[in-house]
Formats: C-alpha cells, structure tokens, sequence
C-alpha cells in the first residue's frame, strides 16, 4: 500500500511510503526462543562494578529485568539510600544492558515479578539475603559472585 505525504518542510515534492505486505498467517518468527533474567539490588551510587553485573546478566539472556530497591524498602532494610529511586531508577534505565526496571517494595513479590514478566533465570548476588525456598519450582536460581568472571561464565555455560 502507498501514501502520499506532502514535506511541508522542504517547500515542494512529495514522498511515497510504502508498508510492508502483510505477513501470512502461518508466519513463524526466526528469532529464537527469548530468555529472561531477573535481579535485584539497590545500586546506590552506580559504578563500574554494577555495570559489569548487568553486562555479565544480561549475556545469559535476551532480557534483563532489573529490580531496584524503593527508598520505603532500603528504610526497612535499615540502609538508607543516598540517591532517590527515580535518580536510581534513570540511571538503570540509561543502561543499554537493562530491557526494564521494576521497583522492589518486599520480598514478597519476588514470585509475582516471575510469574508477571516471565522470567527464565532469577540471578542474584550471592551476599543478598533473599529467600529462595520454593522459587526453584518455577523459575532456575543462580546465586552468583560478584567479582569472579571466570565462576560467571561457568555458571551461564551450565544454564545453557
């Protein structure tokens, strides 16, 4: 199908568009199967160590979620956090690794964020203290070290 659009901007001539054929409805997309990661953490004061995370999660996978902690649930957790959530949140959002941020409020909704964004592979680091009793029914846990590449990449080549 074409159409006719008037450039205005450029004083004369015209341009067609044209659209794509639509696709038969047997089409099946090449594209493989996706596999989504989930995180969590606060990342107050964003450095190249949390960017080294992502980009090491976000290789398992084709998304990466990011759970960032709400200021209510750093209060509770009795580490405040120096920037705000939406500054928190900006800056993960900025980062060409994370395809979404949630915000965290409890632990309580770990099971709802997998079941609601249909997570492959619940990453997390092995010092937070999130209990994953009963999590690995529906979704693979990696406990992983932060700063070890080597155990990073051990650990996603026996994922796959």
């Amino acid at each position: 199908m074409k159409y006719d659009i008037p450039f205005p901007f450029m004083g004369r001539g015209r341009a067609t568009v044209v659209t794509p054929a639509a696709r038969p409805s047997s089409f099946t997309p090449s594209t493989p199967m996706t596999r989504t990661i989930l995180t969590y953490g606060g990342f107050d004061g964003f450095h190249t160590g949390h960017a080294d995370w992502l980009r090491q999660l976000a290789r398992m996978g084709s998304d990466l979620v990011v759970g960032c902690q709400s200021e209510q649930f750093c209060q509770r957790a009795g580490r405040p956090a120096h920037l705000g959530f939406a500054a928190r949140r900006a800056v993960l959002e900025r980062c060409r690794y994370v395809s979404r941020v949630i915000p965290l409020e409890t632990w309580d909704q770990v099971r709802s964020d997998i079941v609601n964004y249909n997570v492959s592979v619940l990453a997390l680091p092995a010092h937070l203290p999130l209990p994953v009793s009963g999590l690995d029914e529906i979704v693979q846990v990696l406990r992983l070290p932060v700063t070890a590449r080597e155990t990073v990449q051990r650990q996603r080549a026996q994922a796959s």
